[in-house]
């Protein structure tokens, strides 16, 4: 009776380290694949390519992410210089299909269409900067793109943070030009935590002649620009 007893205890503490060493491994695991995400999110020479790490992924082998993957890419866009485009669309989470995917407005610009570029075209409607009545609609974070829209936070790494904090925050953005006024961000769609997106990450190639894609002058001839794109569709 009394080798049964103490087979038991035996046998509850390894039962115990067993689990103590399960929990373990995976408190490890998890704060592994968080310090690998915090690194090359601070690592300026890289951009995001998350196929590494412990991100889901569907049927489809999308990535789906939330906005502890958004801020950090979006932190950056000025820096780096690429383009962050938001969209919507019917998301099938069997097949990993997406239907029906339109562009996802963030904000609306409050800049003067008389003083946009002639270069710029908006990625929401695709229109020019010509076209009467231009849809004031915002789905994309481009820093040459705001450049040529005059926005009032270009030009300032300070100012740009600023104006993403008051979006993650749906808050206001005060105008450095006048600080008795300010943009209004309430309730857009990067003001919930809880929205998920299928992540795609691509590159396109423009050429321009003659005028730079920020519509400064330059030398006559064609120039070929590779610009990469994040796109993010919102599927909640």
């Amino acid at each position: 009776m009394e080798n049964a007893v103490e087979g038991l205890k035996l046998a509850f503490a390894v039962l115990l380290l067993t689990m103590a060493l399960s929990l373990t491994i995976a408190f490890f695991s998890k704060a592994r694949t968080t310090a690998e995400m915090v690194l090359r999110s601070s690592d300026k020479t890289v951009y995001y390519d998350y196929t590494s790490y412990s991100i889901p992924q569907d049927t489809s082998g999308n990535r789906i992410v939330g906005y502890e993957t958004i801020i950090p890419t979006l932190y950056k866009y000025d820096k780096e210089r690429y383009k962050v485009t938001f969209k919507q669309g019917n998301y099938n989470e069997t097949t990993g299909e997406l239907s029906n995917v339109t562009n996802l407005s963030i904000y609306e610009t409050k800049s003067v269409q008389a003083n946009w570029n002639k270069n710029y075209v908006n990625d929401f409607d695709g229109e020019t900067t010509s076209t009467s009545g231009h849809n004031m609609n915002i789905c994309s974070f481009d820093i040459v793109e705001e450049t040529q829209r005059n926005e009032p936070w270009v030009g300032s790494l300070e100012q740009v943070k600023l104006h993403l904090d008051a979006i993650f925050s749906g808050g206001n953005y005060t105008l450095p030009q006048n600080p008795s006024k300010y943009l209004s961000y309430s309730r857009n769609p990067l003001s919930n935590r809880n929205n998920k997106f299928i992540e795609q990450i691509g590159e396109i190639k423009t050429i321009s002649n003659n005028d730079n894609v920020d519509g400064t002058e330059s030398v006559i001839g064609n120039k070929t620009t590779t610009k990469r794109i994040i796109t993010y569709i919102l599927i909640n």
